[in-house]
């Protein structure tokens, strides 16, 4: 056989994943990620993270995570065959961002009182 008729290695569903084709995919890993804040949190250790302030590390950390995952959809916008998939999680992100930032105010309310 020649060299010329072999199929390229790096290319087709065997090649590499760059980053820019799969904004899309981060962005929805981000969305699941600030899902799973709660089990996030609940991994680091007691000696760095206190009881008392685990429920507002929780609170805090999902709207940063959605905020995150709404710039990766952003961008995953950007390419055309993962566009229909970054709208969905741009929606995901967006209702996570709005949630979490009125239960972070809601937290701020409740506390003040």
């Amino acid at each position: 056989m020649r060299d010329d008729e072999f199929p390229d290695p790096t290319g087709g569903e065997y090649g590499v994943v760059r980053v820019p084709d799969t904004w899309h995919i981060l962005s929805l890993i981000f969305f699941l990620a600030a899902l799973g804040s709660r089990f996030l949190t609940s991994l680091i250790p007691t000696e760095v993270n206190p009881h008392l302030y685990r429920p507002f590390l929780t609170a805090v950390l999902v709207p940063i995570l959605a905020l995150v995952g709404l710039l990766c959809g952003l961008l995953g916008l950007r390419n055309p065959a993962g566009r229909s998939t970054a709208r969905v999680a741009l929606f995901l992100n967006g209702v996570t961002l709005v949630l979490g930032l009125l239960a972070v105010a809601a937290f701020y309310y409740i506390a003040r009182r």
